[in-house]
């Protein structure tokens, strides 16, 4: 498994787990929705910093 199908994986059992969408994991992350779902598809444009911003909240809020 490469990185980015992790990053999908663990973003989509994070959601999953806190019943929360796209929307709500941007707002609460402080990411665009469209970052977070550029992320979650491997599609579009985003930096390793706000990959990390994105995994430091969620297992902040595991």
């Amino acid at each position: 498994m490469n990185e980015q199908e992790q990053l999908s994986d663990a973003i989509i059992d994070y959601q999953v787990k806190h019943h929360v969408n796209d929307t709500d994991l941007a707002f609460a992350s402080h990411l665009s929705v469209e970052k977070v779902h550029a992320m979650k598809t491997g599609d579009g444009q985003f930096t390793n910093e706000e990959v990390n911003q994105l995994y430091d909240y969620m297992s902040a809020n595991a």
